[in-house]
């Protein structure tokens, strides 16, 4: 009798820990989520008479809205705080975190980038930051 109990808890193991995880990986593999696609247009860099390369990255989703984030102090005149920004990366977006930056002189300010919709399509167009 004992014998016929502990080859049944070995068959409920062999259940709960073998078959039911592979029926439910198969399952919920149909639950995956579905988003719209995402397009990215860029043009290859081009560097300006003012030495400075752009590119034009183009998207047709909305970036989520910013992140509020705590500006660090800066430790002296010749460092300044860059906003943090959406970044879109293959299919999502990401945050890419404010920081402090180095002027590249005295007296620079930095222009944070931004996304802009555009008037002609449902795309939205990233600015990028510069130093001023």
């Amino acid at each position: 009798m004992a014998g016929r109990s502990s080859r049944k808890k070995l068959i409920m193991k062999k259940i709960t820990f073998g078959i039911l995880p592979v029926i439910a990986g198969v399952l919920l593999s149909g639950c995956a989520s579905h988003h719209e696609e995402m397009v990215m247009t860029t043009t290859q860099p081009v560097t300006t008479t003012t030495t400075r390369t752009t590119r034009t990255v183009t998207v047709n989703q909305a970036p989520p809205p910013a992140r509020v984030e705590v500006e660090t102090a800066s430790p002296g005149p010749t460092q300044a705080w860059v906003q943090g920004y959406w970044m879109h990366s293959g299919d999502h977006w990401v945050w890419m975190p404010g920081h402090l930056e180095m002027r590249p002189r005295e007296g620079a300010t930095w222009v944070s980038g931004h996304w802009d919709k555009d008037p002609n399509s449902n795309n939205w167009i990233w600015t990028e930051g510069h130093w001023q």
